[in-house]
């Protein structure tokens, strides 16, 4: 799925190119629903995001809520993480005993 940025797109679109680029994710000011291939692209953007932070992290940097964060996820089939989840640093096989 690709968002070629052109004259005739949204801003809001262009930004979501932009923001899939530098892999941070965009604000989406309060109150505003996304349709279409904005919100496609901010559902894998969010998706992919989940891979390496938290939901509360993203809550943060989207302006979206925890729920409408959890829902997304949850509704595109990603397995969540269990609560408290702090991943493993990779150990050298010297440090496991």
């Amino acid at each position: 799925m690709s968002i070629a940025t052109t004259a005739s797109q949204p801003l809001d679109e262009q930004t979501a190119s932009s923001a899939t680029a530098d892999s941070s994710l965009r604000r989406i000011e309060k109150g505003r629903r996304l349709t279409g291939e904005s919100a496609k692209q901010f559902t894998v953007d969010v998706i992919k995001a989940y891979e390496t932070k938290s939901i509360r992290s993203i809550c943060e940097e989207t302006g979206r809520s925890y729920g409408a964060i959890h829902r997304l996820l949850t509704n595109n089939g990603v397995t969540m993480r269990p609560k408290g989840y702090q991943r493993k640093t990779s150990t050298s096989p010297a440090d496991a005993s």
